[in-house]
Order: C-alpha cells, then sequence, then structure tokens
C-alpha cells in the first residue's frame, strides 16, 4: 500500500483543451449563487431479472469480445447495442463524459463494452459530475430495449469529471431504486468534485453500499494520486473498493483508453454478472507491468 499525501490541490483543467481554471461545482439542492438545485431522479419501472446466458463462457478478455453490435440515439442517449441471441438479456453500462468530452471521445471503449455483450449507454453531455444523466440514460435504454436491456445489473462507469459522475451515478442508482438490482462503479481517474459536480460529494460517496473501482494515471498531470485517493479514502471503510494505477497513463493525449478496456470488461463481467474467472483475471492486473496496486478495502473472493 502506498503512503499518500491527504489532500487535494484544487488546481484543475478544462479537460477538453488542456487549459487549467478553477472550478467549484454546485451543493446538491443549493439554488443560491446561480447554482441549479439538483434535479431529482426519476425511477423507471422495476424490470425482471434476466438471463445473462449468453454471456457465459467468455474467457478472452483483453481484445474484442464476440458480439457485433450497432449504435442507435434516443434522445440525447447514444446506445451501443450487442447482437445476442433472442431471450437473452444483458447488463446496462453507463459512460459519463469527461469535461468538455463528448461520448465519440470514449467510443472505443463502449465498443469494447458492446462487444462483449453489454448494452453501452453515453448520456451526450459534456459536464456530468452530479451523476443523474446516467438514471435518466439508463431509463432510456430500458424503455428503448426492454427484451434487451437488464435493468437490474448496472455498471457505471466514466472518465475525469466523469470519473466522479460514474461514482455518483452509483449514489443516484441506490437513491432511485434501493439496494436490491446489483450496481457497480468503475471510476477512471475520477476529478470528484470539479464542474458540475456536486460540492457535498465526499458525504455523498460515503452512502454508497455497492462496490467501486477507480484507478489514477502515474503520469496524470490534472488529476493527481492524492486527489483519486481522497475519492477511495470518501468511501465508506465497509464497501467493497478497489483502487488501481495506471503505469504510464496520462489524462488526456493518449486518454487511457487501454486500461480501461482491460479493467472494465473484467470488473463488470465480475460485479454483475458474478463471473470467477473475470474475477481471478481483474485481481491479477497487478500482477502485470501496466498496473500497481494503490489501495483496497473488503474485497470479496472470486467465488
Amino acid at each position: 500500500m502506498k503512503g499518500r499525501k491527504r489532500f487535494v490541490s484544487i488546481l484543475a483543467c478544462l479537460l477538453s483543451i488542456g487549459a487549467l481554471v478553477l472550478v467549484f461545482g454546485c451543493d446538491s439542492g443549493s439554488s443560491s449563487g446561480g447554482c441549479n438545485p439538483t434535479p431529482t431522479p426519476t425511477p423507471g419501472p422495476t424490470p425482471p431479472p434476466g438471463d445473462s446466458a449468453c454471456l457465459q463462457g467468455i474467457t478472452n478478455f483483453t481484445s474484442p469480445g464476440p458480439f457485433s453490435y450497432s449504435t442507435r440515439t434516443s434522445g440525447d442517449v447514444k446506445m451501443w447495442v450487442p447482437a445476442v441471441p433472442s431471450g437473452c438479456k444483458v447488463p446496462i453500462v453507463h459512460h459519463a463524459n469527461g469535461t468538455g468530452a463528448t461520448c465519440s471521445t470514449y467510443a472505443g471503449m463502449l465498443q469494447r463494452l458492446a462487444s462483449h455483450g453489454f448494452l453501452a449507454i453515453c448520456y451526450e453531455n459534456t459536464d456530468t459530475g452530479q451523476g443523474t444523466q446516467a438514471i435518466t440514460a439508463v431509463n432510456a435504454a430500458v424503455a428503448q430495449y426492454p427484451n434487451l436491456a437488464d435493468g437490474t445489473r448496472l455498471g457505471f462507469t466514466g472518465h475525469s469529471q466523469g470519473g466522479g459522475g460514474a461514482i455518483m451515478g452509483v449514489y443516484r442508482a441506490e437513491q432511485t431504486w434501493g439496494t436490491s438490482r446489483r450496481y457497480a462503479g468503475h471510476a477512471i481517474e475520477p476529478a470528484s468534485g470539479f464542474g458540475d459536480s456536486p460540492s457535498n460529494w465526499e458525504s455523498l460517496y460515503a452512502q454508497i453500499k455497492s462496490p467501486i473501482f477507480m484507478f489514477n494515471g502515474s503520469n496524470d498531470s490534472l488529476v493527481s494520486e492524492s486527489w483519486v485517493g481522497q475519492a477511495f479514502d470518501a468511501l465508506s471503510d465497509s464497501v467493497e473498493k478497489v483502487w488501481y494505477e495506471a503505469v504510464g497513463a496520462s489524462h488526456m493525449t493518449p486518454l487511457p483508453t487501454d486500461y480501461a478496456n482491460e479493467s472494465h470488461i473484467t470488473w463488470f463481467r465480475w460485479k454483475l454478472l458474478g463471473d470467477s474467472a473475470a474475477c481471478q483475471a481483474f485481481k491479477n492486473l497487478p500482477n502485470t507491468s501496466k498496473w500497481n496496486p494503490q489501495d483496497q478495502a473488503n474485497v470479496r473472493p472470486c467465488n
């Protein structure tokens, strides 16, 4: 476990172009100072559990998966839709954009998820720290694909401000639908508290009950190791949480797509599908030269 400083530099960047700015998010529920109140997510209908048998037996986690996919847009929601056998229902994974970025910026990650049988979705917005857009996108996916989307197994990923938005997406999902569904968060270099993120993000993180994975980039000059560490520490001491370092990863140029692709398939297959082989592959990542373990708590065994 690495020793680390317990403070966070508030200097950050406008991540789409790399210019430094000083931005603070509105407090969730605050309407003063020109900030809008946080919208209350609207829950959709409770879907029945899905049959994900068509996703069993996939063991190559580092290459594109066996499924072709198509793309669809529903309002502000972009969807990468896997072509799985009829009757198979698949988990939904929402990606939250970094500040100033668009869904197309992360198309490689969304395509990889879809090729492995996840219904990959992305709300088209450049300010995603509140996490509310993820709930809207999940409802849209379930409404659009009721026979494909398993709304009881939900993953939330994102980069930079969107990494914080991914963690907030888990929080919003638990608050919207309760904890009877299965959720997992995957935060890529999360810039918690940046941009549109709630200013009380630490207290909201502390309420999360679902498993969260996050990673920092060793060459990231914008979202520091200590900033990511503060997000890890804000999560409850009783929650399952894992923090890795992506060796050689910067923040933007190039985007840490390869590291995301290496980690999100195994993490989501483990947490949303109960895949023990994916669990073992995820836990083995720090045995390679590309990953360092940073910290973890309450990690469950591979059953």
